[in-house]
């Protein structure tokens, strides 16, 4: 018998907590530079996988377009704040 939520049962009094609540607001805003598309997404919200996800489409990126990988290393004081303040 698989498991499931409580909040899925009809007439359940739990509530889910906003701070669960899927997804965030996202913008995105697209511009040509040097002939070239950019797109800036813009996030109401933080989290710990942000930095990493930010890097590997970064490394994807170079490998399509067949240029050298130009990101950085995201520094070590910003991935500790991260994880040490259980941004959500």
């Amino acid at each position: 018998m698989p498991a499931k939520t409580l909040l899925t049962n009809p007439g359940q009094p739990l509530v889910q907590p906003t701070i669960c609540a899927p997804g965030r607001q996202e913008v995105t805003v697209t511009y040509r530079k040097n002939g070239r598309l950019y797109h800036l997404t813009m996030r109401d919200k933080l989290v710990i996988e942000d930095p990493y996800i930010m890097l590997v489409q970064a490394a994807a990126f170079a490998l399509q377009n067949g240029e050298p990988y130009m990101g950085r290393l995201i520094p070590r004081s910003v991935r500790d704040f991260l994880i040490k303040q259980d941004i959500q």
